[in-house]
């Protein structure tokens, strides 16, 4: 029986598959604060300093970190995001009990 060895791009391709979701971390202040974030599903997150938000689709409010992730509430909906940075330095977001998965990246 003949082996083959990975070509490296396939072996890294095959590593950053099994192992990237490993190395994702959550968010912190810093990633957030003063930075706007665009969505793949059309959405884009205006985190502003001093808890300031707002977004073109869920509306204007304000956002927080706490232990379960990014709480925000706007006049149109109030929940929490388990927001992720991958290493890629893209982000990964899960709207909690919505079942919502999204990606992005900082945008201007």
């Amino acid at each position: 029986m003949q082996r083959y060895p990975l070509a490296p791009g396939a072996a890294s391709a095959l590593y950053l598959a099994v192992f990237s979701p490993a190395l994702a971390t959550p968010v912190t202040s810093a990633d957030l604060s003063g930075k706007k974030i665009c969505w793949d599903n059309g959405s884009a997150s205006n985190y502003g300093h001093g808890g300031k938000y707002s977004n073109n689709v869920s509306g204007h409010g304000t956002w927080s970190l706490t232990s379960s992730g990014v709480r925000v509430h706007t006049d149109r909906y109030d929940y929490v995001a388990s927001i992720q940075k991958m290493p890629d330095g893209t982000f990964h977001a899960v709207v909690l009990g919505a079942g919502m998965k999204s990606s992005g990246k900082y945008c201007n």
